[in-house]
């Protein structure tokens, strides 16, 4: 158990309990954040969105890895587009309809539309036979109203959404959906800008959703607007921590701002996750100042708190019962090798794992045949995928395949003293 020490200016339990309780509201690691004041950095691909929506006959992918925050930016278009509007408009548009809906897993282009078009509804009064002269609420769906069949074609969609001017329809998740999904919206975008109509689909998905989508009809790339969200940069996690310091009154010193982004990987759900908790330990401490101290102290619950999927993939990938198994050691070498990579996409090469393993290991100079081994069963299903290969035999290279796994590692292994604050570091340090 970590020993308290006092703030030097301390608040009251009582600031303190509502400090720990309010944390929650300013950091949201769980839900994408939906509040505009809420959503740091991103001003690039937000004014993309805008100017894209504005124009006839075009249409939005946004797409990146997992964990870059693209269901964020999918829930602040709605309130964008109304300040956007409130601030370049005399007069008062058209009321703009913006439907967000999820795509499941394998869904056809019937489902996505039919729950579309389900999620805009009113109620209205029915009359009640009786002697009370009452009325009861009816509710009535958007599909309902305009007669949509429960099998929506590529042409009955494109009459209503010439219907619904300045419509926005955003489908979120698409790369769950069916090929066949991906096919069909495809002759939808390239029907609605053949007739230009007024209203934006907007496609939120994995980095193949473009390739899906132009394959058949590479025509309608004019038509498409594409967002790419790469991982943030330190300036944009940093102003994620400006904001909820504001929110909450607190202050985060350098060194401990600077942990917190190092240890996100670009990733602002680990931003959130790890700022939640360092939080609430300073707070733990009495304290509106979070230091370095909390930072490493919130691992621990950061850990516990993870996505249950990768803390899943992180045990599959490292369960041995032998005690002296180097999987654990081996995985954290290669994280440290992605994390100081100099490959845009990721990638290292096994080289680049021998120094970190040899300071995991403190052992000098370890071979590659030491967790060559190891490297090629974390690209096999029985140790559940972790990494991807790619290139020749003689030349391999590996990435994760989630990079949301990378910080899960760093945390763990410093959170189980498997390495040092210092080792950790350098470890996370890119040279």
């Amino acid at each position: 158990m970590r020993k308290l020490r006092r703030s030097p200016d301390p608040i009251s339990q009582e600031t303190s309990a509502d400090l720990i309780v309010r944390a929650s509201t300013a950091f949201q690691p769980r839900a994408p954040i939906s509040a505009r004041e809420f959503f740091a950095g991103r001003w690039e691909q937000l004014t993309t969105v805008s100017d894209a929506v504005s124009q006839t006959g075009l249409h939005i992918v946004i797409f990146g890895e997992r964990g870059v925050g693209k269901t964020s930016l999918a829930n602040v278009i709605r309130p964008l587009l109304v300040v956007m509007e409130e601030s370049f408009h005399t007069k008062t548009p058209i009321p703009r309809l913006v439907v967000k809906v999820n795509t499941n897993q394998g869904d056809l282009f019937a489902d996505v539309w039919r729950r579309a078009l389900d999620e805009v509804y009113w109620d209205e009064d029915k009359p009640v036979i009786g002697f009370g002269g009452e009325s009861s609420k009816q509710r009535e769906t958007l599909r309902h109203a305009l007669g949509i069949s429960n099998t929506p074609s590529i042409d009955e969609i494109r009459r209503v959404l010439s219907l619904l001017k300045r419509s926005v329809f955003i489908f979120d998740e698409f790369d769950r959906g069916s090929s066949a999904v991906k096919t069909a919206f495809t002759d939808l975008i390239k029907a609605l800008s053949d007739y230009e109509v007024d209203a934006t689909v907007v496609i939120v998905g994995v980095s193949d959703t473009v390739d899906d989508l132009v394959r058949d009809h590479a025509s309608i790339v004019r038509s498409i607007v594409q967002v790419q969200l790469p991982r943030m940069d330190e300036r944009e996690l940093k102003e994620i921590l400006e904001k909820a310091s504001k929110v909450l009154n607190i202050e985060f010193t350098d060194e401990a701002a600077s942990l917190i982004v190092r240890m996100s990987q670009g990733l602002p759900h680990y931003t959130h996750l790890i700022g939640l908790h360092a939080t609430r330990e300073a707070a733990e401490r009495l304290s509106r100042r979070v230091e370095t101290e909390d930072v490493h102290a919130s691992f621990g619950k950061a850990v516990l708190q993870a996505v249950q999927s990768i803390r899943e993939k992180y045990l599959q990938a490292t369960h041995s019962a032998h005690k002296d198994a180097l999987y654990e050691k081996v995985i954290l070498g290669c994280a440290s090798a992605a994390s100081t990579a100099r490959d845009a996409l990721g990638y290292f090469h096994l080289s680049d794992v021998v120094v970190p393993l040899s300071a995991i290991l403190q052992r000098p100079n370890v071979s590659i045949a030491t967790f060559q081994k190891h490297t090629n069963e974390f690209c096999e299903s029985e140790r559940g995928l972790v990494l991807e290969r790619a290139g020749s035999p003689r030349a391999y290279r590996y990435r994760f395949r989630d990079p949301l796994l990378l910080p899960f590692i760093f945390m763990n292994a410093a959170s189980a003293g498997v390495i040092s604050p210092e080792q950790l570091r350098t470890l996370t340090a890119a040279g």
